[in-house]
């Protein structure tokens, strides 16, 4: 019997030291594009929620500041405005409003108090504060406050 040597050629024959390698190397570049990739989502997920804040605490300003102008519109004398007061030094001069077809409030306090400093204001100057909210109404995601110091005559 005669016994014959064949010898093959394949891409795994070779020194016992470069086995693997590519297997290694391409589990390497998995994880790495793996880990990317999730981090790419973490990142764009996490600027949604911002900008999801973002647009509602602006929806609330503007809540506020509709308040202020709606004050404003009001033309309201000092006369008027103490007179609602009476003895009060606070007192809520416009309840909470809704915007039309939207989920926006505000509600309007006028105060013949002070001023930020603790100043007494003088005759027909009061600090009205705007208070605006954005959410349905039993759970409000953003609200906002504004002041503004108007004088009437």
């Amino acid at each position: 019997m005669n016994v014959m040597d064949v010898r093959t050629s394949s891409s795994t024959s070779g020194p016992p030291t470069k086995r693997g390698f590519v297997l290694a190397i391409t589990m390497m570049m998995l994880v790495v594009i793996s880990t990317s990739a999730v981090m790419l989502w973490n990142s764009t997920y996490l600027d949604s929620l911002i900008a999801g804040n973002n647009r509602r605490a602006m929806h609330a300003k503007h809540s506020s500041i509709s308040g202020i102008n709606h004050f404003m519109a009001m033309k309201f004398y000092d006369e008027d405005v103490y007179a609602m007061l009476g003895d009060l030094d606070r007192a809520t001069l416009i309840d909470l409003l809704q915007i039309p077809n939207t989920k926006q409030y505000y509600k309007v306090e006028v105060s013949t108090c002070c001023d930020r400093a603790g100043n007494k204001l003088s005759d027909g100057m009061f600090r009205v504060i705007s208070t605006g909210y954005y959410g349905n109404k039993p759970n409000v995601m953003s609200t906002a406050v504004i002041e503004a110091m108007i004088q009437t005559r």
